[in-house]
């Protein structure tokens, strides 16, 4: 089972709280990033049941305080909606707001640490660093065509890509101001759009990343959250300054596993080689064997 989006009741007591908390304070807030379809969610699930933390999954009526998050209603395009956000994207009036959520959501669920998952906050490191100075990323990394597949599954449903293709196109612009615009033309599929998606997320992140202190942000594969998962519980709780907690680590056991058959290189098209496989490449996935579905 995956986690949801919070109902209007709970919303409704979050923004009661938000009015007698308007300076609650959330300190090292930690956020999961990672191109969407990377198992964020999983990942976001698995840290939920750690009773330090209070997780927030895909929180966009948070972010919304700040109208240019949007790039996937039938209003962002109106909105201004921006694909990427910068330090001097930030302002302090939506800033107080967003903050003052986070800490009625801290307060609710009873944790001391903040844990919120929202995979298009790859692209705006350096908008929530300008917000919370002391943030701590995990990044989640996931082989780039398994990516891809999974998008293509979901983009026939309209959600994906915007209303109107409009995420799709900032994506294309981003792609053609970074001098790609010939991976843009190639992109003929919704696997292959996924594929650009997920170069150009990573290629974000990754810039973004370098530039904080090396104890604010770890990398975790999806191969090894997937195959050791409470050695990868063991490495977050360390990242996170926490005691081990049993409730994690069942859930790990139980709920996590390979289902689905790994990217093998004679999956690589002439087109996908184009758009990703120097990346993939680099990052060692194109000498991966190919492994069998988790039973």
């Amino acid at each position: 089972m995956r986690a949801k989006s919070i109902s209007a009741a709970r919303r409704l007591r979050r923004q009661i709280a938000q009015v007698f908390l308007r300076n609650a304070a959330v300190d090292r807030p930690v956020f999961i990033i990672g191109c969407g379809r990377s198992g964020t969610t999983i990942m976001g699930e698995m840290l939920s049941k750690h009773p330090a933390l209070a997780y927030l999954f895909e929180p966009r009526d948070i972010w919304s305080y700040e109208p240019r998050t949007d790039i996937w209603s039938e209003r962002a395009e109106q909105l201004g909606g921006r694909l990427q956000l910068g330090a001097d994207d930030m302002r302090p009036e939506t800033t107080a707001k967003i903050a003052n959520a986070f800490g009625a959501e801290l307060w609710l669920q009873r944790g001391t640490v903040l844990v919120e998952k929202l995979p298009i906050n790859s692209f705006r490191i350096a908008y929530i660093r300008a917000m919370f100075p002391d943030a701590r990323f995990i990044y989640l990394l996931r082989h780039g065509l398994e990516v891809a597949r999974s998008i293509a599954k979901l983009a026939p449903r309209g959600l994906w890509f915007g209303h109107n293709d409009y995420k799709w196109r900032l994506l294309s612009d981003l792609a053609q101001k970074s001098g790609d615009a010939r991976l843009v033309e190639l992109c003929t599929s919704d696997e292959l759009r996924g594929l650009l998606e997920w170069r150009l997320s990573f290629l974000a992140a990754r810039a973004a990343l370098q530039r904080l202190p090396r104890g604010r942000w770890i990398e975790i594969r999806y191969e090894d959250l997937v195959a050791e998962p409470l050695a990868v519980c063991r490495q977050l709780e360390a990242f996170l300054g926490l005691p081990p907690s049993d409730a994690m680590r069942r859930f790990a056991s139980v709920e996590l596993g390979r289902r689905s058959h790994a990217a093998s290189v004679g999956d690589l098209s002439p087109e996908a080689r184009e758009i990703a496989g120097d990346l993939l490449a680099e990052l060692g996935y194109l000498d991966l064997p190919h492994l069998a579905p988790h039973a």
